[in-house]
This record gives structure tokens, C-alpha cells and sequence, in this order.
């Protein structure tokens, strides 16, 4: 294990043990309110028994890490929820069982092709027009297609822009800058980069739309190379960012009264000069946009940039150079459409190797959306929509994470960038909203989930639900781990699991729930 796996499982263990000692206090973490309270890293000494996760028993995840060559289509029901969780943010159990019954073949196609939206979830989100942190909730939570979604947060991160730079009637332009990510996220990376240059909101973002011939910006030439295609001190040089930013000249914003703003090519300010670039590659020539984007696909670092970070995000982060170029040619020989090579990488041997299991931190909407859709949450009934989803938001902005709105051009950080102690906790508060559970959509708990409601004034019962709720999150618990999640029902017997007013039960219920939804195998993949 690397020194910075060791230091990111130490810091996880500190912040669970605080968010234990919180529970056990009687203190409710997020409660079903507004308040957190406490800090994290209380005095408990329990955090460190949730290192083990799911025990392996030699038989599954068996892939080399190595290696994309496919790997078996039979797989087990751990295996399957793996693949759900890192393709489509979570799964309900019923879900793990349909992908066991499919395969991996036919689960991982299945996940690709895109359904048409219900009319109910469609509606929904539009009701929430400018507020885009809601309306792609609905889509990520309630929607049929989550790893298109999944993908459209992926280079929603790597081609980070913010809607904050937007004003007046401009505000539009981050509606219209999520669709082309969606639209875009599974199909034709070239089309892609075109339509990304050209995004109005990309356009004001870097000032793109500011780079007249007689005063060329260098930001968007800069990051194209730098975060979109190649890598930082990859191939370019400060004068093939000079020369590029003189090529992307001419692409203008033009506004008409009630109009959303949008991209013209005006020849006026266009440079039509012969620029160099990438020399002793290719020859001088007049390059436009639409030129650079082809000569920058033409070098083969841009698809092995690609390939690398799409298995990364999906597996692991520690390919091999030869991985990874046997990834990259096959983007480049499917003419650089994405779907191939995410299904070669979803199939493939390295996806099931135990190098690619809990080996990264999710960010705070990942996580959350992954729990909701592993617990069939939706959002249905009117406090859903109105207060319920208001907190939610909230609570994953003071996480750290907010849908359009990422720091900078970077995107978001990883892995022990999420381990702040306030944004835990503020993590934890968003898993307090519990919207509607289950096929019947009913409010606090999902029922459907636990042992029948008649039977919880039996003692026994308490092991039971947690018992259940491992299986649904495919925890494998020790006994120990197991009389913790017991105790959290129990309150350490401030307000004791009643068997006489089970009136008082949903709450502890709840925050046992929560509290597993916060453990190390299940904030990482």
C-alpha cells in the first residue's frame, strides 16, 4: 500500500471515529434537520476496525490490473454492484441480481444505451430552470440513464467551467452548457471539442469570446492543451500556445433582444496568418479552431491523455504505460468515439482486480447519489421537491461539491481533498435527507429494505436491520463491526432501540443507516 493510500485510510479512520462518538452521544449526525454538531476525530477508538471492507475470497475480482482484455461474463453479486456503483453511482439489490443474471456484457450495454426520460422526472427538472444543482439532481437521482450522467460529471470536472461568471439573461448559458456535456459525454470526442470551444459559457469562462486577432488570449489555447486533450508538459511549448491562441481568434459571442447569446466565427477577427505549431510535426499552416482540434487528436499523447484518465476514473490510477496505449488505440481506431473505449474498460480485467476497489474517495455528489439510488430514493412527494431537495443542496455545497460551480479550471480535487472535517460532516447531514423510498415511495426509511415493521418489538430485530442494511451496501461485517452499528441503534441507551414507544425507532433507524452510508468501503470505489 503507498504512503498516500495509508495517510488517506488514517485520516478516514479518525473522521469515522468522530462521526461514531457523535452517534453514540445521542447526538444525531445531521439529524432530521438543519444541525450537524460536534467536529470530527471524537474520543473513540473504533474507527480503524472498518479498514477490511468486503473480504475477498480468492474467487472473485480475480482480474489482472493490468490487463483490458475482457474479463468473465459471469460474475457474482459483489462484482456486479462494483460495476454498478463505479458506472451507475448505485444499485438496489434487485438491480445486483438482474446484472447477475445478465452478465457483464449485456449489464455493461445495457448501461450504455440511453433511454428516453419519464415526462414526470423531464418535467421536474425544468420546473427548476436556472437552479442547476436541483435540476441535475433529478436527472442523477430519478433518471433511467445514470452512467451518461456519471460521464457528463466526469468531463463536467475535467472541462471545468462555472455558471458563476453568468449575469442577467446570460444565466441560460449554464442550461445550455449542461446539455452539450450530456449530450456529448458518451459520443464523438472530436464533435465534443468543437462544441466545447465554441460553448458560450466556455467561451466567457476563459475568454474565449474576448481574443480578437490584434490581442490573442492565451487562456483557452492553454487549457485546451493543458486540462482537455494532452496534460500539463505534454508536447506543447509556450510559443505553441502563442501560435494556438493566435488560431482560435474570430469566435465571438453574438446577442440578440430575448435570444440566449451564441457562438458566430467572425473572419474580421480572425487571424489568417501561418502559425507553427507543434514544429517538426507538422507544417506551418493557416490553422483555425476546428484545424487545431484535428492536429491535436492527430498526436498520439491526446489519446493516450484520454484513455488514461476515463480508466483512472472508472479503475484504478496506477496503469501501465502499455495499458494505457492499448486503451488509447482503441479510441483512436473507433475514429475517437468515447462509448468503445468505456466499454472495453468497463469489461475489462483490470475493472475486476482488487487494484480497483475502495482505492478512491467519492466526491460528495457521487457518494450521495450512489446511496440514494443503492436505497431506491427518489424525489416524489412535494416536501421531496421543495425543502427536502433545498437541504440537499445545500448540504453537498457546504461539502464541498456543487453542480456548474467547481473552484476553478481544475475541477475538484481527489481522494483526501474530500477529508476536511466540516465537509464530512456536512456529507453526513446531506445523507439525513431521505426524500421517498422504494416502488411505493414512502417517506423516512426504506421498508422495503428491513424487516417487517410488526416485528420491531422484538430485541433481536435490532441485529436484524443492521444486518440487512450491510447486505444491501455488500458489507461483509466482523461481530465487532456489527455491535457498533447495534449500539447507534441503541444510543449507548440515552434513547434505547424502544421496544414499548417504537414510535422513537425510524430516528435511530435512520441514523444507523447513515452512519453505514459513511463507513470507508462505502465513501470509496
Amino acid at each position: 500500500m503507498s504512503a498516500m493510500r495509508r495517510k488517506t485510510k488514517k485520516s478516514m479512520a479518525v473522521l469515522f471515529a468522530g462521526l461514531v462518538f457523535i452517534a453514540g452521544c445521542g447526538g444525531s449526525v445531521g439529524g432530521g434537520g438543519d444541525g450537524g454538531g460536534g467536529s470530527a476525530g471524537g474520543g473513540s477508538d473504533l474507527g480503524g476496525i472498518f479498514g477490511a471492507g468486503i473480504i475477498d475470497d480468492g474467487k472473485e475480482f480475480g482480474g489482472n490490473p493490468q490487463s483490458s482484455t475482457s474479463y468473465r461474463n459471469s460474475i457474482t453479486p459483489d462484482e456486479a454492484y462494483h460495476l454498478l456503483r463505479s458506472a451507475a453511482f448505485g444499485a438496489t439489490p434487485k438491480q445486483v441480481d438482474d446484472a447477475v443474471k445478465k452478465g457483464l456484457a449485456e449489464t455493461v450495454d445495457a448501461l450504455l444505451r440511453k433511454s428516453v426520460v419519464p415526462s414526470t422526472v423531464r418535467t421536474l427538472a425544468e420546473s427548476y430552470e436556472l437552479d442547476m444543482p436541483k435540476r441535475w439532481l433529478v436527472h442523477m437521482i430519478d433518471g433511467p440513464n445514470p452512467l451518461h450522467e456519471k460521464m457528463a460529471m466526469f468531463w463536467h470536472d475535467r472541462f471545468a467551467t462555472s455558471r458563476r461568471v453568468l449575469g442577467g439573461r446570460d444565466r441560460n448559458l449554464a442550461v445550455l452548457h449542461w446539455n452539450m456535456l450530456r449530450d456529448n459525454a458518451l459520443g464523438d470526442y472530436r464533435v465534443f471539442l468543437e462544441e466545447l470551444t465554441i460553448d458560450p459559457l466556455m467561451l466567457i469562462w476563459l475568454d474565449g469570446a474576448n481574443s480578437p486577432k490584434a490581442s490573442p488570449n492565451e487562456n483557452y489555447t492553454r487549457e485546451f492543451w493543458e486540462l482537455f486533450t494532452l496534460g500539463r508538459d505534454s508536447l506543447y511549448t509556450e510559443e505553441d500556445i502563442r501560435e494556438g491562441a493566435r488560431a482560435f481568434t474570430g469566435i465571438t459571442l453574438f446577442r440578440e433582444q430575448d435570444l440566449d447569446a451564441r457562438p458566430i466565427f467572425d473572419l474580421l477577427n480572425h487571424d489568417e496568418t501561418i502559425k507553427t505549431i507543434f514544429p517538426g510535426r507538422t507544417a506551418p499552416e493557416n490553422f483555425d479552431y476546428l484545424k487545431v482540434i484535428d492536429l491535436t487528436l492527430e498526436q498520439a499523447e491526446s489519446s493516450r491523455y484520454v484513455a488514461r484518465n476515463l480508466f483512472s476514473y472508472f479503475a484504478h490510477d496506477k496503469p501501465s504505460d502499455a495499458l494505457v496505449s492499448d486503451l488509447a488505440n482503441t479510441l483512436v481506431e473507433a475514429n475517437f468515439q468515447i462509448t468503445p473505449l468505456v466499454r472495453r474498460i468497463l469489461r475489462s480485467q483490470a475493472m475486476f482486480s482488487e487494484e480497483a476497489r475502495g482505492d478512491r474517495i467519492m466526491a460528495p455528489v457521487e457518494h450521495i447519489v450512489g446511496v440514494a439510488r443503492t436505497l431506491d430514493m427518489h424525489i416524489h412527494s412535494e416536501e421531496s421537491q421543495t425543502s427536502g431537495l433545498d437541504r440537499l443542496v445545500r448540504d453537498l455545497r457546504e461539502g464541498g461539491q456543487e453542480l456548474l460551480n467547481p473552484p476553478g479550471v481544475e475541477g475538484w480535487g481527489e481522494n483526501e481533498y474530500w477529508l476536511q472535517d466540516q465537509w464530512v460532516l456536512s456529507r453526513a447531514r446531506a445523507l439525513s435527507r431521505s426524500m421517498d423510498f422504494g416502488p411505493q415511495r414512502v417517506r423516512d426509511l426504506p421498508y422495503h429494505l428491513l424487516p417487517s415493521v410488526t416485528r420491531w418489538t422484538e430485541r433481536e430485530v435490532r441485529e436484524e436491520i443492521v444486518d440487512a442494511m450491510a447486505s444491501v451496501f455488500h458489507l461483509q461485517l466482523t461481530d465487532e463491526e456489527r455491535d457498533v452499528f447495534v449500539e447507534v441503534l441503541d444510543q449507548n441507551g440515552w434513547r434505547a432501540f424502544h421496544l414499548t414507544e417504537p414510535e422513537q425507532q425510524p430516528r435511530h433507524v435512520a441514523e444507523m443507516i447513515r452512519l453505514m452510508a459513511m463507513s470507508e468501503r462505502v465513501l470509496t470505489r
